[in-house]
């Protein structure tokens, strides 16, 4: 009776570690079947030529030696010569697996691995900054020779200068009003 009970209990632990299974993987192929819509729709996209053959091509191209590029540095060299797809879907696996890991791992070392790599980020973002001034200062100083070497511009002719309006001649007033004084005055001795 002991054995009986030890192997239902046993057989149940099972069903229910099969049942998460089964919705774990339900899950899995509707997110599937989701990102199976999302490329339908952008595909139709492509198919209905809002973009052009040529810079789709090269842009396919561009993904790829990215992908190439991940999948070398995150899983190692693709001898295989596998799909871009498919070296996606190692990464993807890849980054499962350590994100495991991490779980596994204590959260103190963690919190300071995360640390010390954003400070990497932080100082190699500064480094690029200081690399791309220090660019354009030398583009803007060979330009500057360029400029200072260069024959200087004879103009020939005169230089053409900006003529300014001449001055509206504005009628007098005081001509209207010295003869509306004279009126009156004349009014007033004539009428008065």
């Amino acid at each position: 009776a002991v054995v009986s009970t030890q192997s239902t209990g046993k057989m149940n632990k099972e069903t229910e570690v099969l049942k998460s299974q089964i919705t774990s993987l339900e899950s899995q192929i509707a997110a599937e079947e989701e990102k199976s819509r999302e490329l339908e729709h952008k595909s139709k996209m492509f198919s209905y030529g809002h973009y052009e053959g040529d810079g789709q091509e090269k842009m396919l191209e561009l993904l790829n030696e990215k992908v190439e590029e991940v999948y070398r540095s995150c899983i190692g060299d693709n001898e295989a010569n596998i799909s871009t797809l498919q070296m996606l879907t190692n990464i993807e696996n890849r980054l499962e697996e350590l994100f495991e890991h991490i779980e596994m791992m204590p959260q103190e070392k963690v919190e300071l691995a995360e640390k010390a790599k954003e400070k990497e980020r932080r100082l190699k973002l500064r480094e690029e900054k200081r690399e791309q001034q220090r660019l354009h200062q030398e583009e803007r100083v060979r330009k500057a020779l360029e400029r200072a070497k260069a024959d200087p511009k004879v103009q020939t002719g005169k230089r053409l200068v900006f003529r300014s309006k001449p001055p509206e001649v504005q009628k007098k007033k005081t001509d209207v009003v010295d003869k509306r004084n004279e009126e009156d005055e004349e009014l007033a001795y004539y009428f008065s």
